[in-house]
């Protein structure tokens, strides 16, 4: 993986955990005390698969840059 690669990834993968974060933060405080049906958790599954494809886009943008750094 080159170098611009795994920067591409690690960017998009902080991205994508700093914003699904934010959205957990509101998913908690705004969506779970306010309503009382079926739709927040509806929603849930997508925050929780968001956050878990920014985790992998992360380990892999870290990975490839570990390994650019042992190549040289």
């Amino acid at each position: 993986m080159s170098r611009g690669t795994s920067n591409l990834l690690s960017a998009i993968g902080f991205f994508m955990l700093f914003v699904w974060t934010t959205r957990l933060y509101t998913f908690i405080s705004i969506d779970l005390q306010q309503s009382e049906g079926y739709l927040p958790w509806v929603h849930f599954p997508l925050v929780v698969i968001s956050l878990a494809i920014g985790v992998y886009l992360t380990y892999l943008g870290l990975r490839g840059r570990r390994a650019n750094r042992r190549t040289g």
